[in-house]
């Protein structure tokens, strides 16, 4: 067993013994962590940077989305797009276009009326709390908790798969359907607060490793088994968005010809897309909302 498993399975039998995280045990653990995160460091690019919007981008595209695959785009969108004011005046078409390959074309959506929203009620500043960032569009509990630490070093609580994978390895290894709500109170007596970032990218680091040895995810009380992506509707939706970014416009033979599924399916796709505001739709022909059409919904 390597130094990491083996140092924080020592971490889990010392709580295990004193049934509570003490100065000791938090000791261990972020020696545990951050030796491994000094020795391992990924050079992911949003991490040499303090850029609040370009933090903010990284972190929506990180949503449920592998590291690798951000990294191909992160730094392209960036170029597109390298302020908050550019990316609030493009147009939803050309935000579209740059995000394709990342999949869920709504965060691409939210993030683009987010900039908007910082442009006209922030005068182009990225917010620093929390709670503002919490009232952006696609910025959940989770993500507003990202932005505020990585880009403002804040103290948060921040809880997604590689911290819930360290926390159950770490401290309830033994246990089944472990919630948030039991990671939470044990997350408040370890996160060192003198140094956020370098606390959650480490976790972030070692949540990753520990995967790749042992499958805590299925611990986790928030664990569940996503449908095949290749059959799912979700995949229906991202063709359609792709196919009109492409080619402007299009209406429902074409897409039932060009993608090849079936036509109830393509008309449940678009159904959905529409009530989105993704695209929309005129005797027929779907389009890509234009800037001011979005402005007015």
């Amino acid at each position: 067993m390597d130094k990491l498993l083996s140092g924080l399975a020592r971490v889990r039998e010392s709580y295990r013994t004193k049934k509570n995280i003490d100065a000791t045990i938090k000791k261990k653990f972020l020696s545990c962590i951050y030796e491994f995160y000094d020795r391992n460091y990924r050079h992911l690019p949003w991490r040499n940077t303090d850029n609040p919007y370009h933090i903010l981008v990284s972190e929506v595209m990180l949503q449920q989305t592998q590291v690798s695959r951000v990294v191909e785009k992160y730094s392209s969108f960036i170029k597109k797009f390298p302020t908050v004011e550019a990316l609030a005046q493009a147009s939803l078409h050309d935000v579209l276009a740059a995000w394709q390959g990342l999949g869920y074309n709504r965060r691409a959506k939210y993030l683009w009326q987010a900039a908007q929203i910082i442009v006209s009620q922030y005068n182009g500043t990225v917010p620093d709390n929390h709670h503002a960032l919490h009232k952006l569009p696609g910025l959940g509990k989770a993500t507003a908790a990202s932005v505020a630490i990585f880009a403002f070093s804040r103290s948060e609580l921040y809880i997604e798969t590689n911290v819930r994978t360290v926390y159950i390895y770490s401290f309830f290894a033994d246990n089944e359907k472990v919630s948030d709500a039991m990671i939470e109170p044990l997350l408040k007596v370890t996160i060192d607060t003198t140094n956020p970032k370098k606390f959650y990218n480490a976790l972030m680091d070692c949540g990753t490793y520990i995967k790749q040895h042992y499958n805590f995810s299925r611990h986790s009380a928030h664990y569940t088994v996503q449908t095949p992506y290749s059959t799912s509707l979700r995949k229906v939706r991202g063709d359609i968005v792709r196919y009109i970014v492409n080619n402007g416009a299009a209406n429902n033979d074409m897409l039932v010809q060009s993608l090849g599924y079936a036509p109830e399916k393509i008309q449940k796709a678009l159904e959905a897309l529409c009530r989105e505001n993704m695209v929309c739709e005129d005797n027929g022909i779907y389009t890509i909302p234009s800037h001011e059409l979005i402005k007015n919904n």
